[in-house]
């Protein structure tokens, strides 16, 4: 079974990864480095936006194979289920490879994540799950 990170965050909260961070120690930090650089798409319809995407890490942080969306709940807008999912797999290319320490990059090494993304309507509230 997959490890089960989540984050909910407001959508105004945005902010790429920096190199100069530190490097990644726990499993619950995953999500949190990938959330910066997600953009959720813009929509009319002031509801919350819903994601889940499997993937897998190397030792260095690096994504293994293809990331998968496999929960997508978005605004009823055309075309808005595959934008939200697009945007997902740009925010894990624009953030990996995350810089793990040797010690969590050996013990999650090939482990599946499923990792859940929610954004809030915009209120200006951000919160960790």
């Amino acid at each position: 079974m997959p490890a089960v990170l989540a984050l909910t965050f407001a959508a105004s909260a945005r902010a790429q990864s920096g190199a100069d961070e530190p490097p990644i120690n726990l499993p619950g930090q995953i999500s949190s480095r990938i959330v910066r650089c997600w953009t959720p798409p813009q929509s009319d319809t002031p509801q919350a936006i819903e994601v889940t995407v499997r993937l897998s890490f190397s030792r260095a942080g690096v994504v293994i194979g293809m990331p998968r969306v496999t929960f997508v709940k978005a605004p009823a807008e055309q075309g808005m289920r595959q934008l939200v999912a697009a945007s997902i797999l740009a925010a894990v290319k624009a953030c990996t490879p995350l810089n793990f320490t040797p010690s969590l990059g050996a013990a999650i090494a090939g482990q599946i994540f499923a990792i859940r993304f929610m954004s809030l309507p915009v209120t200006g509230k951000q919160h960790d799950i």
